[in-house]
C-alpha cells in the first residue's frame, strides 16, 4: 500500500503563495514521506515481502490487564462471503483461504499483531478463521499468545445461547479472550442485556460462560448515540468497548452528547479504567486513503492523513485536556500488505514518540485554525447543542456540512449521505417511526437516519436548538443536501479544487464484495 498513485499532486497546498510553488511543495513533501515509509519497511525486512520484522508496540488494555497491540487485525474484509449461514468449509475457495491464513500469520508472526477480532455477523469469517488457526498453530504460533475477540448481536436469550455456541464451534476454541455484545446501538439491545426474560438476561448468560472460563473479558461494540454508550459504561459491567471516535468526529454519534460526539465517553472510560478500542480509523474515520486536497494540504508537511489519523488517536492522552488514552485501533485487512500503512505509523509511534507528539499537535492546531476560519469559533463550539439524531440524523448531516466547509471533505460526506438516501427509499411515511425502524432494527442501528427533502421545514424537529443558531442549522442541512444527496435534481454544483481527491490508495477490495 505504500505506492500512493499520486496523480493529483499539482494542488493548492492551502497556504499563501503561488499555486505552482504550493503544488511543488506538496509533491516534495509527499515524495519525502513515501521514501521515509519505504525505508521503514525495507530496513526491517528480509528478502521475502512477508518477513517484515517491525513489531507493533503493546499497551495495557484498561482493567483487562491484557497487553494489547496498538493495531489489531479486524476480520471482516478477507472472508469469502457475508452469508453467515455458510458452514461448509469445502465451499471456501483455496485462493480466499490461503490469503486469509497468510494475512493472519503475517500479522501475528511478523508484526506482533496478536489481537484477532471477528464477529458472528461477519459472514464466513469465524468458519475460515477456525480452520486458519489449525494451520497457524502447526507453524509454531501458540494459542496462549493470541488475543481472540468475537462479537454476537443482542437477541432473545434462547437464540443468543445458540448463536454463541455457533461461534465457539466455528472458531474451534475452548475459550475466547474478549467477548463483545455486538452493535449495542439502540435501547432494545441494552434491555436485552440487562432486563430479565424467562428469568435470565444476556449478561447473565455471558457471566455464566465467564465463570466457566470460556470467556475471559466482557465488552461491547457500538455505533450508538453517546447517551446510550454512557448508560452502558455506567453499569460497570464492561471492561472495554469498541467505539467510534476520530480526529474529525464520531461517525454515527457525531452531533450527539454534551460535546458533539464521544469525547465525554472516552473520558468516562478512562475514569472506569476501560480498554478503548477504536473502530474503522481509516474509513469511517475520514476515508484517509483518499483525502481531499485541502485536508492533505493542512496535514502536510508533518504527516500524510493516513498517518495522522492513527497517530492522533495513540497520542490522544497528550492532547486531551483530561489526558484520556486510546489503546488500540482495528484494521480490516483484505491482504497482508493492507497492514503496511498502519504498521509504518505504529513504528513511528514506537521509535519517534516525542517527534510524533509534536507533529500531531502541529497538525491539530492547523486543522482547528482552518475550522475556525471556515465556520467561526462560536459555531464550532456550539453547533451541536440541542440537536437530536433520530429519524433524521441531523447531527451527522450538519457534521458533514462542517467537514466540507472546513476540510473540503466532499467525497467522505457524500459517502455518509448515501446511507440516508438509501434509508429514505424504504421509509414509509404512512407508518410510525417505530414501525419503520422495526422493519430493520439491526441494520438501522448501524446506519441510522433518512435523507432530508428540499423545501421542507425541519425547524419543528429542532425544539431544543437555541433560536440564535436554528437558522444556521437549517441552512447547513440544506447545504449538505444540495452537495451530497443523490436525490438532488438541481443543476450540478461546481466542485472546488480543494474538494478534489488528492490521491486514491484505498486498500484491496474485500473478498465478499468482489
Amino acid at each position: 500500500m505504500v505506492d500512493r498513485n499520486n496523480n493529483n499532486n499539482n494542488t493548492d497546498g492551502g497556504h499563501d503563495g503561488d499555486d505552482d510553488d504550493d503544488g511543488e511543495e506538496t509533491l516534495k513533501y509527499g515524495l519525502l514521506n513515501i521514501v521515509s515509509s519505504c525505508d521503514i519497511l525495507a530496513s526491517s525486512s528480509s528478502s521475502s515481502s512477508l518477513s517484515c520484522n517491525i513489531k507493533v508496540p503493546k499497551v495495557r488494555f484498561g482493567k483487562t490487564g491484557i497487553q494489547i497491540p496498538i493495531v489489531t487485525l479486524g476480520c471482516m474484509r478477507f472472508q469469502q462471503t457475508w452469508d453467515g449461514t455458510m458452514n461448509d468449509f469445502e465451499k471456501v475457495s483455496k485462493e480466499c483461504q490461503d490469503n486469509l491464513t497468510e494475512t493472519m500469520y503475517h500479522a501475528i508472526h511478523n508484526l506482533g499483531i496478536n489481537h484477532i477480532e471477528t464477529a458472528r455477523g461477519y459472514g464466513s469469517s469465524e468458519l475460515q478463521i477456525g480452520h486458519a488457526f489449525k494451520s497457524i498453530f502447526d507453524r509454531g504460533i501458540k494459542r496462549e499468545d493470541l488475543i481472540i475477540q468475537t462479537k454476537v448481536n443482542c437477541m432473545p436469550a434462547k437464540d443468543f445461547r445458540k448463536t454463541l455456541e455457533t461461534s465457539f464451534r466455528l472458531l474451534q476454541l475452548d475459550y475466547i479472550d474478549l467477548f463483545s455484545f455486538h452493535g449495542v446501538n439502540m435501547d432494545f439491545a441494552y434491555d436485552l442485556m440487562f432486563q430479565n426474560e424467562d428469568d435470565e438476561n444476556l449478561m447473565d448468560i455471558i457471566k455464566e460462560y465467564q465463570a466457566e472460563g470460556k470467556i475471559k473479558h466482557i465488552g461491547f461494540s457500538t455505533h450508538g448515540q453517546p447517551e446510550l454508550i454512557k448508560r452502558c459504561i455506567e453499569t460497570d459491567q464492561f471492561e472495554y468497548a469498541n467505539i467510534h471516535y476520530h480526529f474529525l468526529g464520531s461517525y454515527t454519534a457525531s452531533g450527539g452528547g454534551q460535546c458533539g460526539g464521544n469525547l465525554d465517553n472516552i473520558r468516562l472510560m478512562k475514569e472506569k479504567d476501560m480498554g478503548v478500542f477504536i473502530i474503522s480509523p481509516y474509513d469511517k474515520g475520514g476515508k484517509l486513503y483518499a483525502p481531499s486536497k485541502k485536508l492533505r494540504s493542512l496535514i502536510l508537511p508533518d504527516l500524510e492523513p493516513i498517518q495522522y489519523g492513527p497517530l492522533w488517536l495513540w497520542n490522544h492522552e497528550h492532547i486531551d485536556e483530561q489526558s484520556a488514552p486510546i489503546h488500540t485501533i482495528t484494521i480490516g485487512a483484505a491482504r497482508p500488505s493492507d497492514l503496511d500503512e498502519p504498521v509504518i505509523a505504529a513504528y513511528m509511534m514506537a521509535n519517534r514518540k516525542e517527534e510524533m507528539i509534536e507533529k500531531v499537535k502541529n497538525v491539530s492546531k492547523r486543522l482547528h485554525d482552518a475550522e475556525v476560519d471556515a465556520l467561526g469559533k462560536d459555531w464550532i463550539e456550539n453547533w451541536h447543542k440541542g440537536i437530536v439524531n433520530d429519524v433524521y440524523s441531523f447531527g451527522q448531516i450538519v457534521w458533514c456540512h462542517n467537514l466540507i466547509k472546513s476540510y473540503g471533505m466532499l467525497d467522505y460526506a457524500k459517502d455518509r449521505y448515501a446511507v440516508f438516501d438509501k434509508n429514505l427509499q424504504s421509509w414509509d411515511f404512512e407508518l410510525s417511526r417505530e414501525e419503520n425502524i422495526g422493519k430493520s432494527r439491526i441494520g438501522w442501528g448501524y446506519t441510522p437516519g433518512i435523507a432530508t427533502r428540499l423545501g421542507s421545514d425541519y425547524s419543528p424537529l429542532l425544539p431544543n436548538v437555541p433560536e440564535k443558531q436554528k437558522e444556521q442549522i437549517l441552512k447547513a442541512i440544506e447545504f449538505t443536501y444540495l452537495h451530497c444527496s443523490n436525490n438532488n435534481t438541481a443543476a450540478k454544483l461546481t466542485i472546488p479544487e480543494e474538494c478534489e481527491c488528492a490521491y486514491d490508495m484505498r486498500p484491496w477490495t474485500a473478498f465478499p464484495e468482489r
